[in-house]
């Protein structure tokens, strides 16, 4: 299965980020205060454009129920997705209100380019490629704390764990597998460069999900902020 090649071929990555200090913090219940807050500012922003990149891929489709799959995606970043920022929010002794309105840094800059990038090719097969690195690795990321027992109570981070370790509806399917599948179903209609360049756009993806804990937990921002912004 095409799925499977994708999962094969990021677990260097997949590995990176299981290894990576800040998501290494969360298991272990300490994350700088500095990193937590970077990391709602670049993410809130990510997330309003990653909306925007579903919305793309509405327009692409015709059959309700997988339009369905779309609004309601749209509606858990809205409206659920808020949960885990809250966590670090609370963490780190901060309004969540405060951290709306940062500049992108540079590589949540690239991430954001790299998604309408996925979408401006008009393939269903990229865009799905593009933005499953995120909720594919979020639940590795939890699931492997949920068997190292990091979602106890005397870590501030439970509910951030506990948020993106759950199936739906209490049963053992993930966001993350259905997207896999609906992956699967347009990589056996695709050619094999079509397959190549879905390939691509998930690996760099996952890529870009490590550079984006790097961001935060070294605050990498523009060197010329001041002009930038």
């Amino acid at each position: 299965m095409f799925s499977e090649e994708l999962r094969a071929h990021a677990q260097p990555i997949m590995t990176a980020i299981h290894e990576h200090p800040f998501v290494r913090g969360i298991a272990t219940g300490y994350v700088p205060r500095e990193a937590l807050i970077f990391y709602v500012e670049q993410d809130f922003q990510y997330l309003s454009e990653f909306i925007k990149i579903y919305a793309t891929a509405i327009t692409k489709l015709t059959d309700r129920t997988e339009i369905k799959f779309f609004a309601n995606s749209i509606d858990f970043i809205l409206n659920s997705e808020i949960h885990p920022h809250h966590v670090f929010c609370d963490v780190a002794g901060v309004q969540y209100e405060m951290l709306q309105h940062a500049t992108p840094a540079p590589k949540a800059y690239l991430y954001e380019s790299h998604m309408y990038r996925a979408a401006d090719t008009g393939l269903l097969l990229n865009i799905l490629a593009a933005f499953q690195a995120c909720p594919w690795t979020y639940h590795e990321i939890a699931s492997k704390q949920v068997q190292e027992k990091a979602n106890n109570q005397a870590n501030p981070f439970k509910g951030w764990i506990d948020f993106y370790a759950k199936t739906d509806d209490d049963s053992q399917t993930t966001l993350s597998d259905q997207i896999f599948d609906w992956i699967d179903r347009l990589a056996s209609e695709a050619t094999s460069s079509q397959r190549e360049e879905a390939m691509q756009f998930f690996l760099k993806s996952c890529e870009l999900e490590w550079q984006f804990w790097e961001q935060a937990f070294y605050q990498q921002d523009w060197k010329f902020k001041s002009v930038i912004d």
